[in-house]
């Protein structure tokens, strides 16, 4: 009996030393999936070492975009946007490396992930240094200090993941004695979906600070603070994408410019999906503070809130539209018909919320804003174009629009300070502190406040 114990304790003792010499084939087939999924859309795996131990298995790998197109109209397969077209030779510029780090034990499903650049292509390497070989030594460097990383950890049974972007705090110096100082702290991210291909990610980034000293004594400065987004993706074209900052700083000074841009407690929410080839599409934004001031003067808004949905939307000639519009070299004309194709396919508009409660504008001081609504209604005409060549006005004969408009009074009187207000003057209709103006199309016909054009 002794002795049956012992072998079968044995036995056992054999399984459970053998378990991590066999691997966690769950995971690795999981990632041999993925590699294979880069290989056959452009991007190749140029290099791989192993460095596993009995417990731990670590793989690097090393990948170039051989293919720029075929990833293109991957990303485009689960991408909410088209790619632009200038992000060919981006993508072309780097070789990237990523270091997979996973347990062989069968029970845990957890894979560590840091993904980084680690050098320049050769043409990418070459372009540099012509343009400007002191920032391409600097940069050289940021790369074999691996300080462009970000780190995942994933869960492949969840199929979530989390992880941070490592911090920045750079001064690159250029050649002709210029600089720039670059500022990236406390990025962090969380999302789910599979390894590579994320169906949700939620990023917060604490400070984003870019100070740049140009040639002929110009600066420019971009700061965000508690930078908060959230996108979920689905087929292309379907997504939601919510952010918010707290505060944005944009500034841009030489010897003819000096723009300042800064904005408060900034929220965006979007959304769009598509059901039997149309696309439906909402966006709403908010913003409690923003100013803008040049050489010319400032404009000032306080709560400013635009709330606009569109449905009906073709999906085929929208996307003609965004590759015409996106392309570099497209000429006007060219994008013009593709945004007629658009039209010509018809949709619908609702700007249901356009409004400011406060506004400035150069020295005006604060005053009571303005608080819009407008429908439009765009009808198929699959020979538009062909009437538009004969007559641009036959566009209006196939919109319908009701818009509700209304200004406070002293931001109407202040508008007709600034211009020739004659034509609006006699369609104006004042109540209390406001003067409104509703205003229809239809059949080409317009009226305001039941007043014909």
């Amino acid at each position: 009996m002794f002795k049956k114990v012992l072998i079968a304790a044995a036995v056992i003792i054999a399984l459970l030393a053998a378990l991590p010499l066999v691997g966690n084939m769950s995971v690795e087939k999981m990632i041999n999936e993925r590699v294979a999924m880069l290989n056959a859309n452009g991007v190749q795996v140029k290099r791989q070492d192993n460095g596993s131990t009995y417990l731990t298995t670590r793989s690097h790998y090393e990948f170039a975009l051989e293919d720029p197109v075929a990833f293109e109209n991957y990303l485009n397969s689960f991408s909410k946007t088209q790619v632009p077209a200038y992000l060919h030779a981006m993508l072309d510029d780097v070789v990237m490396a990523a270091d997979v780090t996973y347990s062989n034990l069968l029970y845990n499903n957890d894979i560590s992930l840091d993904l980084y650049p680690v050098a320049f292509s050769k043409e990418a390497g070459d372009r540099m240094k012509a343009e400007d070989a002191t920032l391409y030594t600097q940069m050289v460097a940021m790369l074999d200090n691996r300080e462009f990383m970000y780190h995942m950890d994933y869960n492949m049974a969840a199929s979530t993941f989390k992880g941070n972007i490592k911090d920045i705090n750079k001064k690159l110096v250029f050649q002709d004695g210029k600089a720039a100082m670059i500022v990236f702290e406390a990025a962090t991210f969380t999302g789910s979906g599979t390894l590579v291909e994320p169906d949700s990610i939620e990023l917060h980034v604490k400070n984003a600070d870019v100070d740049f000293s140009l040639p002929d004594d110009a600066t420019m400065k971009l700061t965000l603070h508690n930078l908060k987004s959230s996108s979920t993706f689905g087929a292309k074209n379907s997504f939601d994408l919510n952010y918010k900052a707290d505060a944005l700083h944009f500034a841009f000074v030489d010897s003819q410019t000096n723009v300042h841009i800064d904005a408060s407690e900034m929220t965006t929410l979007s959304k769009s999906k598509v059901e039997n080839a149309k696309l439906a599409m909402t966006v709403n934004a908010n913003v409690k503070h923003f100013k803008l001031q040049d050489l010319n003067g400032s404009l000032e808004l306080e709560n400013f809130m635009f709330d606009m949905d569109a449905d009906d939307i073709d999906e085929v000639a929208y996307e003609s539209f965004q590759q015409a519009s996106e392309q570099v070299g497209t000429s006007s004309q060219h994008t013009l018909l593709a945004s007629l194709g658009v039209v010509a396919k018809g949709f619908n508009l609702h700007v249901n919320k356009l409004s400011v409660d406060k506004i400035a504008i150069k020295d005006s001081g604060l005053m009571n804003g303005f608080d819009h609504k407008v429908d439009i209604i765009v009808k198929e005409d699959g020979n538009l174009i062909q009437k538009m060549q004969m007559t641009p006005m036959a566009l209006l004969q196939n919109i319908d629009i009701s818009a509700k408009l209304q200004f406070a009074s002293s931001f109407y009187d202040f508008m007709r300070t600034q211009g020739n207000f004659s034509m609006a003057d006699m369609f104006a209709k004042k109540e209390g502190d406001a003067v409104l103006f509703d205003i229809t199309l239809h059949d080409g016909k317009a009226t305001v406040n039941g007043q014909s054009l």
